[in-house]
């Protein structure tokens, strides 16, 4: 099974605000790349120079494939390459952010840059630096979105207030879309799991125009139809007389 080392003040004393505010952030990462909240567990812990060892849960090791993800992303953008679809603008701001809190203070000295390396099976002995040069690369692949009014309709599953209040809901086409909410909204979100549920509130969309993160303020459960479609196939023969369907539709609806 896959884990993520953390990495920081390597060879010296680990400064104790850098390390817990990195660790913040991984997680914070991990969230944004994740399809459903995932309680990532330290199996490793080391002092002096901070290691972290991050994995999934023992029953839960297919969410490696995330620490694969945000491993070999942020390596693709330090040998000069991109990011792939699964990144949205706001995973691609928290990482800009993890990087910079990596940075030394103007009067520290002896500073080696934290890393973050991926363990495994079949992983590479390389690492990811978080240099100040990545946290650059980042800004500029940092992508356009708007933000606006509206509503998104879908399946809810899954729902996390441990590390704030986080929701992920499943669209039709199977994407995820990240949800955000005040605390007063928990009890309805948690008695709507895995339904179909409409939230209205402050949505982002990417340069594509997907919605990709809404900040709910109201949610709605979809009722089910009482009857299917199947079940009305048939249901008034004698509704388009002697003409065809299609033939109806251009008399009535100018199209077929």
């Amino acid at each position: 099974m896959d884990a993520l080392e953390l990495i920081v003040d390597e060879g010296r004393p680990a400064n104790a605000g850098r390390f817990f505010q990195l660790g913040h952030d991984l997680l914070v990462l991990l969230d944004e790349l994740s399809d459903v909240p995932v309680a990532w567990q330290i199996t490793s812990l080391r002092t002096g120079s901070a290691l972290a060892t991050i994995a999934p849960p023992e029953d839960e090791p297919q969410q490696g494939q995330v620490l694969w993800l945000a491993y070999s992303s942020l390596a693709s953008v330090q040998g000069g390459g991109g990011l792939p679809d699964e990144w949205s603008p706001d995973a691609v701001r928290v990482a800009h952010r993890f990087v910079e809190h990596g940075q030394p203070t103007e009067s520290e000295g002896g500073w080696s840059p934290p890393r973050l390396r991926l363990i495994g099976d079949s992983s590479p002995s390389s690492s990811v630096q978080l240099t100040e040069e990545l946290g650059e690369q980042l800004a500029v692949l940092q992508p356009f979105e708007r933000r606006m009014p509206g509503s998104v309709r879908g399946q809810l599953v899954g729902l996390n207030v441990s590390r704030g209040n986080r929701a992920s809901l499943r669209l039709p086409d199977r994407r995820i879309v990240r949800v955000g909410f005040e605390t007063t909204l928990r009890g309805e979100l948690k008695e709507a799991l895995y339904q179909g549920v409409e939230l209205r509130g402050l949505v982002k969309q990417d340069g594509d125009g997907r919605v990709f993160h809404i900040r709910a303020e109201e949610i709605g459960v979809l009722s089910k139809p009482e009857i299917r479609w199947a079940d009305l196939f048939g249901i008034d023969p004698e509704f388009t007389g002697d003409m065809t369907t299609t033939e109806h539709l251009e008399v009535n609806r100018g199209e077929a």
